[in-house]
């Protein structure tokens, strides 16, 4: 479902943005094994308080029904990076940043329409052919898996559809950036300060920058990418007509 889902909540990109920076993975010995009965602790979606409309955007609106698919599709990741940092997860904050993501995407979608940037019928099958190959299925396998957790054919190619035509727009808007190798470098020393400050063990040690370069390269590319669609859809809020009820 995330793999096909368009990035509904913008805010938790950009939130992450300015102050993300690509971190080692811990080694498996030092991973917290999991508690008996976590399943059984573990928060469930909150969806007590969300009104059947949720916004307007420029007269479109934006339903219980939209919010609650994005709710719970993020829900669970979030839950689970909450409880891995022992952080307590706040609700409340989390349905406001769900609402704003989907007033965001809502102008961003409807921008695509306006300059006209239309995803092709051989597009949609390739973006379909790409998500199912992501999750180890045929196209046809896909489908069948989607439509067993309640999202039919029609729905899905409709994410797809909308999902290319948003990224385009993106894509017209900021450009491709690539990281020089001064910034891949300073990327890397943050790295390396990260794991000085935390006393990490011997067996934690970050790898050599040639061995992680492509990896720092990706993280540093998403997070501009991040800052360039803040600043995009801030600039599309400014002339639209937006009425939340959260």
């Amino acid at each position: 479902m995330a793999s096909i889902v368009l990035i509904a909540s913008l805010s938790f990109v950009t939130a992450c943005s300015g102050s993300a920076e690509p971190e080692a993975s811990p080694s498996t010995s030092e991973s917290a094994p999991a508690s008996p009965g976590a399943e059984a602790e573990a928060p469930k979606p909150d969806l007590s308080g969300v009104p059947d409309l949720v916004a307007t955007v420029n007269g479109e609106k934006i339903s219980k029904a939209d919010f609650t698919r994005i709710y719970e599709g993020q829900f669970q990741q979030v839950a689970l990076q909450a409880q891995m940092s022992g952080q307590e997860l706040d609700q409340t904050q989390l349905k406001k940043q769900t609402a704003e993501g989907l007033v965001n995407t809502e102008l961003l979608i409807q921008q695509a329409a306006k300059e006209k940037i239309f995803a092709t019928r051989k597009d949609q099958e390739q973006a379909l052919a790409d998500v199912a190959k992501s999750n180890k299925m045929s196209s046809t396998e896909f489908l069948k898996s989607m439509e067993a957790q309640g999202i039919d054919e029609k729905s899905v190619r409709a994410q797809l559809r909308t999902q290319l035509e948003v990224e385009r727009l993106i894509a017209n808007e900021i450009g491709d950036f690539k990281p020089t190798e001064a910034e891949l470098k300073a990327a890397y020393d943050v790295l390396l300060q990260q794991q000085k400050a935390k006393g990490s063990p011997a067996n934690t040690e970050v790898p050599k920058f040639d061995q992680i370069k492509s990896e720092l390269g990706q993280q540093l590319k998403l997070q501009k990418e991040a800052s360039a669609v803040k600043t995009y859809v801030e600039k599309l809020r400014k002339g639209a007509k937006i009425k939340t009820y959260m």
